[in-house]
């Protein structure tokens, strides 16, 4: 079942506009459009933006805390503009989506909504790649394969921080999982088959016949299983 999630338009529209003066801030800083008042306002916009952000249920995207700080950064990796704007673009990209889709007051389902809420702590890194996940599924030109690798990996992220295993693939460290035998078995059972469809986890040449409903399936079994996890091992 769909269900909207009340969340404080003001507060959406708000943080969505913070985040598009960030946006034109550090394409300025590192372009061709620097002043010498862009620090100071930057640093107090992104302190509300990060306010926000943890308020609505995402993990900070910018850990450029300052101007300079994302000018030192930009120059050595990326020689031209275009390039350093597509790179201030992608930073925020997930989450603008998102707060967008929620401004339209789009529904999403129950189990999506109670997965977000349970990454947090220690697990709030994993929100990054559930949003991918999902924004993946629902874009205008969806990416069903990408839905189902990120879908995988949080599970997999999942794991890996509850059990202290980090950098183990899903299919091993599921095994020292302490759950029911029966719920492995369908993880482990789940991990094996998105491994072995071409383009999904590893790459291939083989083209796969994914569809939506495959990759709605694969991201409402990733949300049930993360929810689980979180409870069991917690």
């Amino acid at each position: 079942m769909w269900h909207f999630k009340k969340q404080p338009t003001i507060m959406l529209k708000e943080t969505l506009q913070n985040i598009e003066r960030l946006q034109g801030l550090m394409v300025a800083y590192v372009t061709n459009g620097r002043t010498d008042e862009q620090p100071k306002e930057y640093k107090s916009v992104y302190i509300d933006t990060l306010i926000n952000l943890e308020k609505l249920g995402y993990d900070n995207p910018n850990k450029f805390k300052t101007l300079e700080e994302f000018w030192g950064v930009c120059k050595l990796r990326y020689s031209t503009y275009a390039e350093r704007r597509s790179f201030v673009n992608e930073i925020y990209g997930d989450i603008a989506i998102d707060i967008e889709r929620k401004i339209r007051q789009e529904p999403e389902p129950k189990e999506w909504m109670k997965a977000n809420e349970m990454l947090v702590d220690e697990l709030s890194p994993i929100r990054r790649q559930w949003l991918k996940a999902k924004n993946f599924l629902l874009a205008a030109e969806p990416d069903f394969e990408n839905c189902i690798k990120e879908a995988t990996n949080s599970i997999e992220s999942t794991l890996q921080i509850l059990l202290g295993q980090p950098g183990e693939t899903l299919g091993k460290a599921i095994k020292s999982a302490d759950i029911d035998t029966d719920i492995k078995k369908l993880i482990s059972q789940m991990y094996g088959l998105v491994s072995n469809k071409d383009f999904v986890r590893h790459g291939g040449t083989v083209e796969q016949n994914i569809n939506k409903a495959d990759a709605e399936y694969f991201l409402n079994f990733s949300a049930i299983s993360i929810q689980y996890l979180k409870q069991r091992l917690k």
